[in-house]
């Protein structure tokens, strides 16, 4: 009897919990979700109106931490730019419209690109071509990822590149005139954008070969400006040089200026004043002319390196001397060193070779080709950074040779990767209809560049006081919390998602979305004359504990009482059971000793 009281209670205790286990609800901030959105990447197309065009995006998806079976990616047009005659593309054992194998690319580590052909793609609308990829792996749609991306800027009703951007140059200065001969000076232009959308990609080159005896002194004549805004004006300068014996002129050079969206480059002279000594009758033509070698052109890959990721510096060289050969050409590669702490002593450092180059011999008019393999600085701040290219060579002069040194500087855009994290949305509940629910999400910039205008949007079956929050700018290494309160509108289920949105040190915008629910019951009756609110809000510093918990604690309570009923009843059974054995023993007969003064019969 005792072990089956045991049993029975052990059995009910066991029921109990299994109960709450299956049908409890859990808090809502305890849901987990996968991995943020995917970034995605594209080049910057111009494309007319009403032309088909064709684009590849490349997807890279944080903390992935498996391969993926299958991807759908659906596409829209967020404007009305695009018109799109196929919107859902996939990758499985069926599919191959997304390509998962991207050996090499411009972005670093790519998960997955997806290239729309000019036959679902046409621009129909004078806005910014903008998409929105609505993404989800395994067939799982209840959690799905979105992104966007700007393949082109907006322009008026014009259809021709010649109308959306013009570049030219405003004015231009010298440092100080006029300039005596072998003088060094500044020469500086100021360059306008006056089309009607934004230039990028802007490279301006100096050629001074129409200037004889003017050269440019120690950086190449190319340089670079990222974008420049409709209406916007940007200065480049360039250090110059003019020889010890010129003759007094106005000597003239052009600026030659081509962006992405310039159908053609544009060329402006200028004339550079200089006062010399040099007449007709100095005759120079027996003393020959020291050879230049120069950088012609040089390739870094065509976009900011990353920091820390290893990439090839390409540089292409000219001996400009049409008679002398140059010979024991040493060329030295070293980094500059910037103006933080983080890049005193340079932004790059050779990777697996030596920073030197040695060629016997250059002919006159000859060039060549040499690369090398430079490894940034894996915390150095965002920022543009030079690498000085410095020339030792000898070359025979009027029967003599001669040592000759020179230095040109290049500049390559240094950045970082984007590290900008946020954790799951907390929200605890359940909520009562019409208490309200506090909503709290930590986030940090984890990278090692500032996030500018950063917001957050809310979107959700609920009212808030806080849809659209503007934060700012955070710096590396800097975190908070986001916090909101959420009013449900009806029982059931509260849905929402809360959308981060902010510019990277390369000025693109990235979004990052997470989402949360939350159980939301009816309002509870406090009687008559008391308005119905719960009797501990849901946004409580204590809240009200869930089901599974309170059945658990009843399922207690009962196997409890149960022990103290069986020990009750077995106790109460030993007391009855000494209590007849009491009895018995009165009933039993015995012979008692009669009175010492009672007479024997």
């Amino acid at each position: 009897m005792k072990k089956a009281a045991g049993k029975r209670a052990a059995l009910a205790l066991t029921v109990l919990l299994v109960t709450a286990l299956c049908f409890g609800n859990p808090p809502a901030s305890a849901i987990t979700y996968a991995q943020p959105s995917p970034t995605v990447y594209s080049e910057k197309l111009t494309v007319s109106k009403g032309s088909p065009f064709e684009a590849t995006f490349y997807f890279v998806q944080p903390d992935s931490t498996h391969k993926f079976n299958s991807i759908t990616i659906t596409v829209e047009s967020s404007n009305d730019a695009i018109s799109l005659k196929k919107k859902t593309f996939r990758y499985d054992a069926d599919h191959n419209e997304i390509n998962t194998k991207v050996d090499d690319t411009d972005y670093g580590d790519v998960d997955f690109s997806l290239t729309i052909p000019e036959l679902y793609m046409k621009r129909v609308g004078d806005g910014a071509g903008t998409l929105k990829f609505t993404i989800y792996y395994d067939d799982d749609k209840s959690k799905t990822y979105v992104a966007q991306k700007t393949v082109f800027d907006p322009t008026g009703t014009s259809s021709t590149t010649e109308d959306q951007g013009k570049l030219v140059v405003q004015s231009y200065r010298l440092d100080h005139t006029p300039v005596k001969e072998g003088e060094k000076f500044t020469l500086t232009f100021t360059l306008k954008n006056t089309g009607s959308v934004v230039c990028d990609n802007i490279m301006a080159v100096l050629d001074t070969s129409t200037a004889e005896g003017v050269s440019i002194n120690g950086v190449t004549d190319t340089q670079y400006i990222n974008s420049l805004d409709t209406g916007a004006t940007a200065t480049i300068s360039y250090p110059m040089t003019c020889l010890s014996k010129m003759a007094t002129n106005n000597y003239a050079a052009s600026l030659i200026l081509s962006a992405d969206e310039l159908s053609k480059s544009i060329t402006s002279k200028v004339f550079i004043p200089i006062t010399g000594t040099k007449t007709d009758k100095d005759d120079t033509s027996t003393t020959a002319s020291k050879p230049l070698i120069i950088i012609e052109n040089y390739d870094y890959g065509g976009k900011a390196v990353m920091g820390g990721k290893e990439f090839n510096l390409a540089m292409r060289f000219k001996n400009t001397s049409a008679a002398t050969q140059i010979e024991n050409l040493k060329i030295t590669i070293s980094s500059v060193a910037g103006t933080d702490d983080k890049s005193v002593a340079g932004a790059f450092t050779p990777a697996k070779s030596s920073n030197t180059f040695f060629i016997p011999k250059v002919g006159p008019n000859s060039g060549f080709s040499e690369q090398i393999a430079l490894i940034p600085k894996a915390d150095a701040t965002p920022n543009s950074y030079g690498v000085t290219v410095a020339f030792s060579y000898e070359a025979v002069l009027n029967n003599k040779r001669e040592t000759i040194e020179a230095t040109e500087t290049i500049s390559i855009p240094l950045t970082q990767s984007d590290r900008f994290e946020a954790n799951e949305a907390e929200l605890q509940g359940p909520i009562a209809l019409g208490d309200s629910g506090q909503l709290n999400i930590n986030y940090v910039n984890k990278g090692k560049s500032k996030i500018f205008n950063l917001s957050v949007k809310l979107e959700g079956n609920f009212t808030t006081g806080e849809s659209n929050t503007y934060i700012g700018n955070v710096d590396s290494g800097v975190g908070d919390t986001f916090r909101a309160t959420l009013n449900p509108t009806a029982e059931s289920t509260m849905n929402g998602k809360a959308t981060f949105s902010y510019e990277d040190a390369n000025g693109e915008i990235k979004n990052l979305v997470k989402e949360f629910s939350c159980e939301v019951i009816a309002a509870m009756d406090q009687g008559d004359g008391m308005s119905s609110e719960p009797a501990v809000p849901a946004n409580a510093g204590a809240s009200s504990p869930p089901l599974w918990i309170i059945l658990a604690g009843a399922g207690g309570v009962a196997a409890a009482i149960i022990v103290f009923v069986i020990i009750h009843k077995k106790r109460k059974a030993k007391k009855l059971k000494l209590l007849e054995e009491s009895d018995d023993y009165d009933d039993t007969p015995t012979n008692p000793v009669p009175p010492a003064n009672e007479e024997k019969l």
